[in-house]
Order: C-alpha cells, then structure tokens, then sequence
C-alpha cells in the first residue's frame, strides 16, 4: 500500500533546530484517520530552496504503544545528574 499523508492527522510535539542552516528534528503524533492508529515520528528536516521545512527519509516512526519502552531504553544513554533533570523537568509540566 502506498503512503498517503492525507489519511495522517500530525501533531507536531518539538521541533529542535540544527545548525546554522535552518535544519531541524522534528517530532510528531500521527493519527491514521481512518484506522486511529497513533504513531510517533521522529524525523530529520531540512530547508528546501523555497525556505520551507522539508521531511528526510532519515528518521523513525513507531507504534504509540511502544513509546514508554523507548523512552525507558533512551534513558540509558543519560548519565545520573541528567537523569534527574530529566525527572525534575517531568515535575515541572
């Protein structure tokens, strides 16, 4: 089945700029409009020669139900000290 982004409903969640070039990581839900499947997307963008923000094929996208397990397993990649920031900052929303 070929991919359509009109049966996609996106949410973004971050957008974190790269470099001087107007590059970001962009994180995303998506809703499937017409099963309601909820995926998250992580995904590198670049700005194309019109100044827009533009998709790569570099990034990931996974079912919503496994975000706490990726969460969990990117955790491990933080020393102590971050990890309780991290906490704190879940405090704080």
């Amino acid at each position: 089945m070929a991919y359509n982004a009109a049966n996609e409903e996106r949410t973004e969640l971050f957008n974190i700029e790269k470099g001087n070039r107007g590059d970001a990581v962009v994180a995303a839900k998506i809703t499937n409009k017409n099963t309601g499947n909820v995926s998250i997307d992580i995904r590198q963008f670049y700005t194309n020669d019109e100044g827009v923000l533009s998709p790569t094929s570099k990034g990931v996208r996974f079912n919503a139900e496994n975000l706490m397990d990726v969460m969990k397993g990117l955790s491990q990649a933080l020393e102590a000290n971050e990890l309780m920031d991290l906490a704190e900052e879940f405090d704080n929303m």
